[in-house]
C-alpha cells in the first residue's frame, strides 16, 4: 500500500485558503512585489541605455524630428491672463555645438557649418536633429517609437533630474535602491505572513494529534503508538509546516516573478522571446529527465557497491576457518575477485557522475551561447528595434528565469514530501479507538465482592497472535495479587483490561458481577486506578501533579496522600516544596521519587482497586525501605494487582498468578509456587538470579 494519499496535503491546506487571511495577504503583496520587480527592470534598462548612449541622440526626417521636439516640449503650466505669448520653442538640452543657444537669441546671418539646425527658430522644421547630454531621452525616444506610450514622455518632461546625464544616473540609481529596499521589506512581510499560515496549520494538526493520542494512548501496550504519535507530532507536522510555508511563500512569489519576466521579455520582442524560450524549455526538460535517470542509476550502483563491500567484510569473519583448513590461497583469490568488482563499480559510479555533470554543464553553456547569439544577431541586424541595453536586459531576463523555474520545481518536491507526511498524520487521525462508552452505561459502585475475567481473549490487532487466550481468573475483593509471565505484555494486558484501557476481543471482565463494558468510564477509572513506575512526571507543580488539575482536593489532602506514599519527605526538600515545577524545564526526580509521586496521586482518590506496575529501573536502598512501609498501608482494605519487579513484593502479596500462553497456568503463594510450579521457578530464576545477568543490567533482588 502506498504511503502517499494524493489529497493529504490539500486536506491540510486547501486551495481556498489562498484567498483567506494571511495567505491572501501573501498573494497581494507578492503581486505588488512583482510589479516592483518590473519597475526595477525598467530602471535597470534605463541605466544601461544611459551608459550606452551617454545622453546622445540623432534623429533624421522631418516627421521624426517633430516627434522628438514634442517630447522635448515641457508641459505648460496654467498661465495668467496677462501672460506673454507662449514661445513655440521648448526648453531644450544642449546641442552638439555652442552656436545653438545663440541662434535662439538673434538670427544669424549665416549659421556655422556644423551648427545643429534643429535648434534654430525657422519657418521650416529641420530634417536632422543631434543632441547630447539629454539624460534618458534616448530611452524615452525608443520606448515612445516602439510602444507609442506617453508615460515615459510625461515622466521625462516633468522630472528635470532625468534630463541631464549625471543627475539622471544618480536619480535612477537612487530610485533603484529605494525600490530594491521596498522589495526586501515586502518579501520579509510575505515570509512572516507565510510563517503565520504554516504555524496555524501545524498548530491545528498538533491539536488533532494530541486529542487523538488521548483517545488512543491508554491502550498502548507496547509503546509503539506513543512513539508513533511523538514522531508525527514532531517530525511529520514539522515537514507539513515547512511544506505549507514554502507552498504559500514560494508558489505566489515564483509564479508572479516568472510571469513578470516573461511579460517584459515578450514586450521587448515576442519573436526573439519565443526563439529563446523553445530551446531553453527543451533543455530544461532534458535535464530533468536526465536527473531522474541519473538518480535511479546512482542508487542502483550504490546498492551494488554496498553488496560487494559486505562480501569483502564477510571475509574478515572467516579467518579462523581459513587458517585452520589452509585455505589462504583460495580465500585470497576470492577476496581479490570481490575487490576488483568493488573497484569496477566505484569507477562506474564516477563515470556516471562525471557524464551527468558534463551533460548538464554542456547544455547550460550551449543554451547560454544560443540565447546570446540570437539576441546579438538581432542587435546587429536591426539595432533600432533592439538597442544594446534592451538586448542585455533580455539576456539577463533569460538568465534570471532559472531561479523561479528551479524554485517551482523544488516547491513541488517539497510538496511531495509534505504529502507523504500529511498522509501519515491523517492515517493516524483516522484510527478509531477500540474503547468507547456504551449508550446507557451504569454508574459503578466501589468494588466489594470480586474481580473476574471470563474466557478473555486479546491481541494487539485482529491478525496478530493472541496475548491472552481463554483467560479465566477470579480475584476476591480485599486481596493482593501479583501477575507474572514469561511474555512481558500478558500481565500488562490483564491490568489494562480492568480500567478498560483496552477491550477484549472476546470474553468479559466483571466487577461485582457487572460487565465493565456497560459501566461509565468515569466511574470505572475512579475506582480502578493504574499506577506505573515507568510513567514520567507531568509538566507543572508537584501539587498539580498529584491533584491532576482537580481543584476539589485541598492541599491538606494532597499532603496526607504524599505522606501515605512516603513522598512528603523528598517533596519538602525541593526548592519550593509542593509549588516546585516539574517536567522538562523544571526539577528532575529519580525513578523512585516519580513512582512514589504516582502512588500519592492514586491514593488521593481513595480507589477500591489499585493496579501497580513497579518501575523497571534500579531503586536505592532508602526507596526500597520506604516502599515496603508504603505497601503495608496501601495493601490494607483494598484490592491490589501488582506487576512486580522486586522479589520482596512477590513475598508480600496474597497470591501470584502465573500466565503462560495467554492462560492462567498456576495461582498460589510465592513460596508454594517455588515448590510446585517449574514454570514459576524458571521465571523467577531468569528474572532475579544475579548470575543470569551482567553487572551492567542489575536486577532488583529485594
Amino acid at each position: 500500500m502506498s504511503n502517499r494519499q494524493p489529497n493529504a496535503f490539500h486536506r491540510a491546506f486547501p486551495a481556498r485558503e489562498f484567498f483567506r487571511g494571511s495567505a491572501r495577504s501573501v498573494v497581494f503583496w507578492s503581486f505588488i512585489n512583482g510589479l516592483l520587480l518590473a519597475f526595477l527592470l525598467i530602471l535597470f534598462f534605463l541605466i544601461l541605455d544611459l551608459l550606452d548612449h551617454r545622453g546622445q541622440i540623432s534623429v533624421q526626417g522631418v516627421e521624426r524630428v517633430q516627434q522628438l521636439q514634442e517630447i522635448l516640449t515641457s508641459p505648460e503650466p496654467e498661465a495668467p491672463a496677462e501672460a506673454t505669448e507662449p514661445s513655440e520653442e521648448p526648453a531644450e538640452p544642449k546641442a552638439d555645438t555652442d552656436e545653438v543657444a545663440a541662434a535662439e537669441e538673434k538670427p544669424a546671418p549665416e549659421p556655422e557649418p556644423k551648427a545643429a539646425p534643429a535648434t534654430e527658430k525657422s519657418a521650416a522644421t529641420p530634417d536632422r536633429l543631434v543632441l547630447s547630454d539629454t539624460g534618458i531621452l534616448p530611452s524615452v525616444w525608443w520606448t515612445h517609437s516602439k510602444y507609442h506610450l506617453g508615460i515615459m514622455k510625461s515622466v521625462y518632461q516633468r522630472v528635470t533630474l532625468l534630463q541631464q546625464n549625471q543627475s539622471a544616473l544618480f536619480t535612477l540609481i537612487l530610485v533603484a535602491l529605494v525600490v530594491a529596499s521596498i522589495r526586501v521589506l515586502i518579501r520579509w512581510r510575505c515570509r512572516l505572513r507565510s510563517l503565520k499560515v504554516s504555524h496555524h496549520i501545524s498548530t491545528t494538526l498538533r491539536n488533532m494529534i494530541h486529542r487523538q493520542a488521548l483517545r488512543l494512548g491508554p491502550g498502548d501496550l507496547s509503546g509503539k503508538e506513543t512513539d508513533q504519535a511523538f514522531h508525527l507530532f514532531i517530525q511529520d507536522v514539522g515537514t507539513v509546516q515547512n511544506g505549507v510555508f514554502h507552498w504559500v511563500y514560494g508558489l505566489t512569489r515564483h509564479t508572479v516573478t516568472l510571469a513578470i519576466l516573461l511579460l517584459i521579455a515578450v514586450s521587448i520582442d515576442w519573436r526573439l522571446t519565443l526563439q529563446c524560450i523553445i530551446p531553453l524549455a527543451a533543455a530544461w526538460y532534458f535535464l530533468m529527465q536526465h536527473r531522474k535517470d541519473y538518480d535511479l542509476q546512482h542508487a542502483r550502483t550504490l546498492v551494488t557497491i554496498d553488496t560487494e563491500l559486505s562480501l569483502l567484510a564477510e571475509n574478515l569473519r572467516s579467518t579462523r576457518l581459513v587458517r585452520g583448513y589452509g585455505m589462504e590461497n583460495p580465500e585470497h583469490e576470492q577476496f581479490q575477485k570481490h575487490l576488483a568488482k568493488y573497484t569496477e563499480n566505484l569507477e562506474k559510479l564516477k563515470r556516471v557522475e562525471g557524464w551527468g555533470h558534463r551533460i548538464a554543464r554542456g547544455l547550460a553553456v550551449f543554451c547560454s551561447c544560443l540565447v546570446v547569439f540570437l539576441v546579438g544577431y538581432k542587435v546587429l541586424v536591426n539595432p533600432d528595434s533592439l538597442p544594446l541595453s534592451a538586448a542585455v536586459l533580455v539576456v539577463g531576463i533569460f538568465g534570471f528565469f532559472y531561479l523561479p523555474v528551479n524554485g517551482l520545481h523544488e516547491l513541488f518536491r517539497v510538496r511531495e514530501e509534505s504529502t507523504v507526511a500529511a498522509s501519515s498524520i491523517y492515517r493516524y487521525l483516522n484510527l478509531i479507538p477500540e474503547v468507547g462508552q456504551a449508550v446507557g452505561a451504569k454508574f459503578l459502585e466501589p468494588m466489594s465482592t470480586a474481580l473476574q475475567f471470563e474466557n478473555v481473549t486479546y491481541s494487539l490487532t485482529p491478525s496478530s497472535p493472541p496475548i491472552l487466550k481463554g483467560f479465566d481468573l477470579k480475584i476476591p475483593a480485599g486481596t493482593t495479587t501479583a501477575l507474572v509471565s514469561l511474555e512481558k505484555l500478558a500481565p500488562r494486558a490483564v491490568s489494562f483490561l480492568v480500567p478498560r484501557f483496552i477491550e477484549p476481543r472476546s470474553g468479559r471482565v466483571l466487577i461485582d458481577g457487572e460487565d465493565t463494558a456497560w459501566v461509565t468510564l468515569e466511574s470505572l477509572r475512579a475506582e480502578a486506578i493504574f499506577v506505573s513506575g515507568n510513567d514520567p512526571c507531568l509538566t507543572g507543580t508537584v501539587k498539580d501533579n498529584i491533584r491532576c488539575g482537580d481543584e476539589r482536593y485541598s492541599l491538606q489532602e494532597v499532603i496526607a496522600a504524599s505522606k501515605e506514599s512516603h513522598a512528603h519527605q523528598f517533596i519538602q526538600g525541593l526548592p519550593q516544596g509542593y509549588e516546585t515545577v516539574l517536567g522538562q524545564h523544571g526539577e528532575d526526580l529519580t525513578t523512585g521519587e516519580c513512582f512514589r509521586l504516582g502512588l500519592a496521586r492514586a491514593l488521593l482518590r481513595k480507589p477500591a482497586l489499585m493496579i501497580i506496575e513497579e518501575p523497571e529501573g534500579p531503586l536505592d536502598e532508602d526507596t526500597k525501605t520506604l516502599l515496603e512501609d508504603a505497601y503495608s498501608r496501601i495493601f490494607q482494605n483494598r484490592t491490589v494487582l501488582v506487576i512486580p519487579s522486586r522479589i520482596t513484593t512477590l513475598r508480600r502479596v496474597d497470591q501470584v498468578v502465573v500466565i503462560h500462553e495467554g492462560k492462567v497456568e498456576a495461582v498460589d503463594s510465592q513460596s508454594n509456587l517455588l515448590k510446585k510450579s517449574a514454570l514459576y521457578r524458571h521465571w523467577e530464576y531468569t528474572r532475579f538470579n544475579q548470575f543470569r545477568h551482567s553487572q551492567d543490567t542489575p536486577i532488583e533482588q529485594r
